[in-house]
């Protein structure tokens, strides 16, 4: 049994892992997609604007599909799905079929998202063992290390259809093997547990915090990489350090964050959060040089490492919807946030500059930071 548990938590590990590493990967090869269709900060912002458009598109019915055909089965499918379309980016050869993959890019992250997170939920009843935040930090680790590899490969001059390919093809195996050792999800007992019903207040104040951390992921892992660019003027220098350093302290925090709500109440740990990702952004865009900026966006990584693993589990907890509906709702919200983050922050940008924009991160941290000094009343 010890051994079968142990194969379980590995396989949603993995998969946590390489849905994180397939998005860092595309999000590390932005300034060349950039440059390879010659875009301005405008038009980028529209081109990333089609994968919030492909989650929201998911939004009616992937909380249903879930929870109708098992978490089980929608992980597998959306990884592989996925997989396939990281692969189909690097292949596009015009604006528009760029534009329709990212579409399906952004809907088909929304069920992995989702399905992942209800799927890890039943491991850790399974296995009864609080294990979320460190699925997450897989999820980070996962990204740091596509954020690395990229920034190598890069340097060692291979293209981008090469990168996606070697990545496409080993993620392939890796769910494929993983998917023997996924579980059924528990059965719902609860009839008044229903899967589609308004939120309540409770929800809605997590999905508030859930979309503001989210959007400042998501604003920090497409354009990080190109704001470091920026500040060292140099096209030639790898542009994946201050990403990294981002990727790398949201991973280390989230490796720490079911210690910090066992020792802290919830509410500290997300106010703490959301100061460390102001402060963070305030050092990052006032002082221009490389070593502020990546310690900077250090503390926005430890800063958005525990809010959203802490937001799922209370989540999961209401009693007034089945645990993967109000999970899939939360995580919706914030999976748009996420993807929504991004295109703002290149449209801001073409009119402002991309450091003026970037200001919106360093808001969305005080957001979090008062919206969390509700939750004490919501838990």
């Amino acid at each position: 049994m010890q051994k079968n548990s142990s194969l379980i938590r590995l396989s949603i590990s993995l998969y946590f892992y390489f849905l994180g590493f397939i998005f860092s990967s595309w999000a590390s090869r932005i300034p060349q997609i950039k440059d390879k269709f010659n875009l301005n900060e405008a038009e980028l912002g529209g081109v990333l604007f089609m994968l919030p458009l492909g989650a929201l598109a998911a939004l009616p019915f992937s909380g249903w599909l879930v929870h109708k055909l098992g978490s089980r089965t929608m992980s597998i499918a959306s990884a592989l799905t996925y997989t396939i379309l990281l692969y189909a980016i690097a292949m596009a050869d015009s604006i528009l079929a760029l534009s329709i993959i990212l579409f399906g890019f952004g809907l088909i992250g929304n069920f992995g998202n989702i399905s992942m997170n209800t799927q890890g939920i039943s491991i850790q009843h399974k296995i009864q063992k609080p294990i979320l935040s460190s699925l997450h930090a897989m999820w980070s680790i996962g990204a740091f290390s596509a954020a690395a590899i990229t920034g190598w490969m890069i340097k060692a001059g291979y293209s981008t259809s090469q990168h996606f390919m070697i990545v496409s093809i080993l993620t392939i195996l890796i769910v494929l093997i993983g998917a023997f050792f996924l579980i059924p999800d528990e059965i719902v007992d609860d009839v008044s547990a229903k899967v589609f019903v308004l939120p309540n207040k409770k929800l809605i104040l997590l999905g508030m915090i859930c979309f503001c951390v989210a959007m400042s992921e998501g604003a920090m892992t497409d354009w990080s990489s190109l704001y470091f660019r920026q500040i060292i003027h140099k096209l030639n220098t790898v542009s994946t350090t201050g990403y990294t350093a981002f990727a790398m302290c949201m991973a280390l925090g989230r490796l720490m964050g079911d210690k910090l709500v066992q020792s802290f109440k919830h509410s500290t740990v997300l106010k703490t959060n959301g100061f460390l990702i102001l402060i963070g952004m305030i050092i990052s865009l006032s002082m221009t040089y490389p070593a502020t900026v990546i310690l900077g966006f250090a503390l926005v990584g430890f800063g958005t490492s525990s809010v959203i693993p802490i937001v799922y589990m209370l989540a999961a907890k209401t009693k007034e919807m089945a645990p993967s509906a109000a999970l899939s709702a939360v995580s919706s919200v914030g999976f748009t946030g996420f993807l929504i983050g991004p295109p703002s922050i290149g449209f801001i940008a073409h009119e402002v500059g991309l450091r003026s924009a970037l200001i919106i991160v360093a808001f969305l941290g005080s957001m979090i930071y008062l919206l969390s000094s509700k939750v004490k009343t919501a838990d």
